[in-house]
């Protein structure tokens, strides 16, 4: 028997805190001697909205059915020939199953499977359960026939079950708007969670190599040996090892990207420490971002940031050129000075 549903869920507003971002010391800053810009960031707000969750019976769309027709001639084509060829494609039955189709997602990012997936999906399973006439079924994920590695291995390690499929999907197709996922980071709460075997370390410093690496991270990664901090490379820890590593960091020094996602998984972290972690995020001066300072108002974390030193060629595409991204993944130096005043920033009662 199929089920169908409305649910309106209120998410309240989330304050984040004023902090400061300290950046590379520069003669703009005082063109006699070099000095550290301290930048303040205003306090501001994620605001209140209703999240909208909608269960029905019936057929899906098809993967190329779930994106907007490009407008250009070529790319209009390929939407065209993908599309009679979804739509030829058997539909799966899932019968009485409960499906959240995520074609339309970019699911080939860690830190977007986690906040635009799994907190949705655990949230969706609250939301069910507190309705004593919707049925108890775990709710599946539909990805695309060629759906990324990483998708179906982090989704498989959550214990989320996925269909990978281009076609339509016969079912109890679940949907749920897409905003401020963010907020809805605390629902991880009811994402199963064990901690890792071993002991993992207080404070750890999130390293990258390849693109979007510091160029003098030997010299970082000394100094914040002396700090008490472990060097660690996501890539190299097993799913369940990252999520425990962050889960119980209280303070963390890593460079923007999407490892910093596992932080969401601090909300099992029963410590009654305030805050809940610090991070000191380190990013290039081309793409700086709030992303994970909204993580961490959220979370009850404390953010701060620590800019790169500043090139010609940042200021110019950025600010000139008008190329948002053109640096997203460039290397980028961290002055020491202005990485110990964030750390002494960030450990402040206020």
């Amino acid at each position: 028997m199929r089920f169908e549903r409305s649910y309106a869920v209120e998410i309240p507003a989330v304050p984040i805190p004023e902090t400061r971002v300290f950046a590379h010391a520069t003669r703009m800053s005082d063109f006699d001697s070099p000095e550290i810009e301290r930048i303040l960031k205003p306090a501001s707000e994620l605001k209140q909205h209703t999240v909208t969750i909608e269960v029905r019976s019936g057929d899906s769309l098809t993967a190329a059915a779930n994106h907007p027709v490009p407008t250009a001639a070529y790319p209009r084509l390929k939407h065209e020939i993908k599309s009679r060829l979804h739509q030829a494609t058997p539909v799966v039955n899932l019968g009485d199953q409960y499906a959240l189709d995520m074609r339309f997602s970019f699911l080939g990012n860690y830190a977007h499977l986690i906040q635009d997936v799994i907190g949705p999906v655990r949230l969706i399973e609250r939301t069910l359960e507190a309705d004593a006439d919707a049925p108890t079924r775990p709710v599946h994920v539909i990805m695309p026939k060629n759906a990324p590695p990483l998708a179906k291995k982090v989704l498989d390690f959550a214990g989320i079950p996925t269909l990978a499929t281009d076609g339509a999907v016969t079912c109890d197709l679940v949907s749920i708007t897409q905003e401020l996922n963010l907020t809805l980071l605390p629902h991880l709460r009811r994402q199963p969670f064990e901690a890792w075997p071993t002991p993992t370390p207080e404070r750890v410093f999130v390293a990258r190599r390849g693109a979007r690496s510091i160029e003098n991270e030997e010299a970082v990664t000394r100094f914040l040996a002396d700090q008490g901090f472990t060097r660690i490379y996501m890539e190299d820890l097993a799913i369940g090892e990252q999520w425990s590593t962050l889960a119980f960091a209280t303070e963390v020094v890593g460079i923007h990207g999407a490892g910093l996602a596992s932080l969401g998984f601090s909300i099992h972290n029963d410590a009654q420490q305030t805050p809940r972690f610090r991070l000191i995020e380190l990013f290039s001066p081309g793409f700086s971002s709030s992303c994970f300072r909204d993580y961490a108002g959220v979370l009850g974390g404390r953010w701060v940031g620590v800019r790169g030193r500043i090139t010609s060629e940042v200021v110019e595409q950025l600010d000139i050129l008008d190329r948002q991204r053109a640096h997203e993944n460039a290397d980028f130096s961290v002055d020491l000075d202005g990485l110990s005043e964030a750390l002494e920033h960030a450990r402040r009662d206020a």
